[in-house]
């Protein structure tokens, strides 16, 4: 059976890259990694990339995949107590309580649990304590958001088949194999579904940021709301921040960001001082 192309790219999207209520640039830092470590054994993760300024203000830029292992979601939350701020993404009103979001009725939500269940994995609201104190949000509102979607002709489904032109480009040029339909098949029906559909999917996520790239495009060349937009106005948080003096600050977003953000944080005189990884996805093998 043929890879199914567009079903990776419609997945990638879904599970992996989009927050539930719903920029990516070139750069030479990588804020997601695939380490293979033996058959069928291995881990995916995320990286903290902490940058300074000569003023001395801190920010480090926290990549973060929506469905993970509990444990990881653990780590973050005692590593947010650390900083005076963190800044997170949400697209949601002021008023609402990210909690309450946990179990939405959104069909990417939908989407995200179900493939929690299927890979064992936790949930990202449900993992990290948004009640915290020095949590700030820093997203777009939904009547924003689609203002801005609506004025640049995006939508779901324009942003789906961007994804699946991209996908198309690096399967083209050997960056990218698909998911293989009938492999697929086999996971399921695996007497250790959870470790194999985990093994499938952790190795599609190398080219995360390959495939962000062609998505953030736009539908006019300018670059797409859902990600270089939703920056744009995380950056806006992040300067009002930094002008009540030197801090500690996290910005709390999807590793698919992060590459833009790099870039965004070096235009303001930021430079990278240091690097740490955590380990999203374990895949060692079951006791």
């Amino acid at each position: 059976m043929k890879p199914r192309p567009f079903f990776h790219a419609w997945l990638l999207i879904t599970t992996i890259i989009l927050p539930v209520d719903t920029a990516f640039a070139a750069s030479d830092v990588s804020f997601m990694r695939f380490i293979e470590t033996g058959t069928m054994m291995g881990h995916v993760d995320t990286a903290i990339q902490t940058y300074r300024h000569p003023s001395g203000s801190e920010v480090a830029l926290v990549g973060a995949v929506h469905i993970a292992d509990k444990a990881y979601y653990s780590k973050l939350n005692e590593r947010f107590k650390t900083y005076d701020v963190v800044l997170y993404e949400m697209i949601k009103d002021a008023s609402v309580d990210p909690s309450s979001l946990s179990a939405g009725g959104h069909p990417i939500s939908q989407m995200q649990l179900v493939m929690k269940n299927m890979l064992g994995l936790a949930f990202q609201l449900e993992g990290i304590d948004y009640g915290a104190d020095n949590f700030v949000h820093a997203d777009l509102d939904p009547a924003t958001f689609a203002r801005l979607q609506g004025s640049k002709g995006e939508n779901f489904f324009t942003l789906a088949l961007q994804a699946f032109l991209q996908e198309q480009r690096l399967m083209a040029n050997g960056q990218l194999q698909g998911l293989n339909g009938l492999g697929l098949l086999l996971a399921l029906a695996s007497n250790d579904r959870e470790h194999t559909l985990k093994w499938m999917f952790a190795q599609q996520l190398t080219e995360l940021e390959s495939m962000m790239a062609g998505i953030d495009q736009g539908m006019d060349g300018k670059g797409s709301v859902i990600l270089s937009g939703r920056n744009a106005k995380a950056f806006e948080v992040l300067d009002k921040e930094l002008k009540k003096g030197p801090r500690r600050i996290a910005v709390f977003y999807g590793a698919g960001h992060m590459p833009d953000m790099h870039l965004r944080l070096g235009q303001r005189g930021f430079r990278r001082a240091r690097e740490e990884w955590l380990v999203a996805w374990d895949l060692s093998p079951r006791k």
